[in-house]
């Protein structure tokens, strides 16, 4: 069922303003066009109210009436793929006046939407080969629409470009992905290619999603909210302007009041911003209004996508963002198109653990299992790890049209490689079937590279791998009873399995693994049992109270079991390269695993209480060890808070430590903090991640100077990591 924001946007998707009362129609249409072929073609535009509209293009003729806001659309009858250039005539017939609009050198063939971020953006002339490439680049029968870079405030019905022909010099600055996909296609099929491009370098994949799309996605809730307050049509932001109206009504009786009795008056009640959608081109559907919204529905025979480097510490959660994405698409579109994405390139990321990107790719992948009609084309074998801008596009144009090729034009063509089938454990090695794996080899020659196998408590170890017929049999001299296996498990990844086709392996994990993999028992034997809940890389400057954690790995929906013990392990590293690390744990305070993340405010944590068999570890010097102890207590919660010892904590001062007291701000400043109050100690801290938008506090033991607590420091500036992990057992 469409949602009330679907069925709102659809009611206002065809109304273009009215120009002097003239025919007028969204750039989209314009000369050098491409319709789809062989689908009903919409076109639409804007008249007189209760003007006769006809459109005539390729024998058809198709009437209709505006209605009385002056909005018309008729559909054209699938069309036959047609290289000769034909014009498309609207006519708008009122009392005998009779406007015509003319459209010349229209085409019929495949027309698909690119979109993404830098990758899908980066043009032609900063491409490799740019020169050859662009040289020979003259192909009358692929057109190009490059959509201005523009965010709005609501949803744009006008946009200032037009379709082009290609040619050396209209290619030079247009996207290389979607010249080389498009290209593949009119030269395989031999049909004209429309390419629709709408993309924006470093923009995250929320803007680009319609409000209609966020909705019914329990992960996606506070963006939802967030976005809701926004749409006029929508409750939420009517019951906002009612409730300021309420407060300035109120405020106008005591001006009024104020005036009689020449009494002081307070300001103003101050405008809710949340009701107005403010922010930049990463704000949740500004991309949408601006750069999407005037091109529906056009007819496409479906999309490209090339980002996700914005969000790719997001693991799993992104496939509920593109799920999101795809929804309010399709639902705004009619239909149900064909999404085809790369798979981002390998690439350093700085100092962040390796481990975040290879989780990134793996909800990638998911994609493609849980979303009907998508496909993924892997380039870790074309990458530039220095580099996260790869300079060869061709490689991503074309893997996409193969995808294309074989799942919608129906050619026999490989357009995957070797994609993890079944594990089969033989004694002390590790069999793994692929699909798609006909010729399955390597690209240098060499043995198959990065794969790795853990026995039932880890952790992985670099294994021998052989190719045999579809399948690779692992080995590792350092696990003698492996269970389970990784591949390309790491940020810098290059492996070198490719099928006969010579498209690489994508990044996967199969078999008994740790649920899921506990990171922490390596340096920490207490850890051993523990399954990981959550793993947070610590923002500089985190915002909570806006935006709900982005957690590098978040079970809290996925992980039913009861559990009896929480832990928290927080890691550092100075910019000299020093690593710290405090490991504390204790008798769960909570059953709730959502409760037991960052307290922010949507989840309604608030703790401030002593802990039972608190056990610390810690490399810090001055960090008491204790096991069981009965002397921890947390001060968990979103919001201001005073050195008061509410909770009267034996030994707290009445400075900001072990013992303090919320106030009644929520959201507010932010505190997570674990304390030994026997030993007056403060194990791990993170503070300062509410409203602020300064710099966070962030500290293992007590603070060298200041607030023992870290409250004040804003300190995380000085770490060039900082992971805090959450687990349960």
């Amino acid at each position: 069922m469409i949602k009330n924001s679907c069925i709102s946007l659809l009611a206002i998707l065809f109304a273009i303003p009215c120009l002097a009362a003239e025919l007028t129609l969204p750039s989209v249409f314009s000369d050098h066009m491409v319709l789809q072929r062989e689908q009903p073609v919409p076109v639409w535009g804007n008249a007189e109210p209760d003007a006769v509209v006809t459109v005539e293009f390729a024998g058809q003729k198709k009437s209709t009436t505006a209605d009385q806001d002056g909005n018309w659309m008729v559909k054209l009858d699938p069309l036959k793929a047609s290289a000769k250039p034909r014009e498309m005539n609207i006519l708008s017939n009122l009392k005998s006046e009779v406007i015509n609009r003319k459209f010349t050198d229209v085409l019929v063939g495949e027309v698909w939407l690119c979109s993404g971020q830098s990758n899908m953006q980066w043009s032609m002339d900063r491409s490799e080969n740019a020169d050859a490439a662009i040289a020979a680049a003259n192909h009358p029968g692929i057109r190009l629409y490059d959509t201005p870079r523009v965010s709005t405030e609501g949803p744009q019905e006008r946009i200032n470009s037009q379709w082009t022909t290609c040619t050396p010099e209209t290619i030079r600055s247009f996207s290389a992905v979607a010249y080389y996909f498009g290209r593949k296609l009119h030269q395989d099929l031999d049909v004209p290619v429309g390419l629709l491009l709408s993309a924006w370098g470093g923009t995250r994949i929320e803007p680009w999603t319609p409000p209609c799309g966020f909705e019914g996605i329990e992960s996606l809730a506070d963006i939802n909210k967030q976005v809701q307050q926004t749409l006029p049509a929508s409750p939420l932001h009517k019951q906002g302007l009612e409730n300021y109206l309420a407060e300035m009504s109120c405020w106008a009786k005591e001006v009024q009041n104020s005036l009689r009795t020449e009494s002081y008056i307070s300001a103003p009640p101050v405008f809710p911003e949340g009701l107005i959608l403010t922010g930049n081109q990463q704000t949740p559907t500004k991309l949408y209004n601006g750069m999407l919204h005037a091109h529906i529905p056009f007819a496409i025979r479906g999309s490209i996508w090339y980002q996700g480097e914005s969000n790719h510490g997001e693991g799993m959660l992104y496939v509920d963002k593109t799920q999101a994405m795809l929804n309010g698409w399709r639902k705004l579109w009619g239909y149900d198109f064909p999404f085809y994405f790369v798979q981002i390139a390998p690439y350093q990321y700085g100092n962040e653990d390796p481990a975040v990107l290879a989780l990134f790719w793996e909800a990638e992948a998911e994609i493609v299992n849980l979303i009907p009609q998508t496909g993924m084309a892997v380039v870790s074998d074309y990458t530039t790890l220095d580099n996260i801008h790869p300079p060869n596009k061709e490689i991503p144009g074309i893997r996409l049209a193969l995808l294309a090729e074989a799942n919608d034009y129906g050619m026999n063509v490989v357009c995957t490689g070797p994609v993890f089938k079944a594990l089969e454990t033989k004694g002390n090695v590790l069999k793994i079937v692929f699909d798609s794996a006909e010729g399955l080899a390597t690209r240098d020659g060499k043995a198959p590279d990065w794969f790795e196998v853990a026995g039932k408590d880890g952790p992985f170890k670099k294994a021998e791998a052989r190719i045999t017929g579809n399948a690779v049999v692992v080995r590792s001299a350092e696990v003698a009873k492996p269970v389970a296996v990784r591949f390309a498990w790491h940020k810098l990844a290059t492996p070198n399995l490719v099928n006969g086709a010579g498209l690489p392996a994508a990044t996967f994990r199969a078999g008994d693994l740790p649920n899921p993999e506990n990171p922490v028992v390596t340096r920490v034997p207490e850890a051993a049992g523990f399954r990981v809940a959550y793993q947070l890389d610590i923002p500089a400057d985190a915002n909570y109270a806006k935006a709900a954690p982005k957690y590098t790995v978040d079970n809290s929906a996925t992980d039913p079991a009861p559990f009896s013990q929480i832990a928290y392990f927080l890691e550092l590293e100075k910019k000299d390269g020093t690593k710290q690390y405090a490991f504390a744990s204790m008798e769960a305070f909570t059953d709730d695993l959502k409760m037991a993340g960052v307290p922010t405010h949507s989840t309604g944590a608030r703790f401030m209480q002593k802990v039972n068999n608190l056990t610390v570890r810690s490399n810090v010097p001055g960090v008491a060890a204790c096991t069981g102890s009965d002397g921890g207590n947390i001060e968990f919660w979103p919001g201001n808070y005073s050195p008061g010892n509410e909770r009267n904590i034996p030994g707290a001062s009445g400075e900001f430590d072990f013992g303090d007291t919320l106030s009644g701000k929520i959201p507010g400043y932010g505190c997570m903090q674990i304390h030994n109050w026997k030993g007056k100690q403060t194990v791990l801290a993170f503070n300062r991640w509410g409203n602020s938008a300064d710099t966070t506090d962030i500290g293992i033991g007590n603070a060298p100077n200041g607030h023992p607590d870290w409250t004040f420091s804003q300190g995380a500036g000085d770490y060039t990591v900082r992971r805090l992990t959450i687990l349960v057992k």
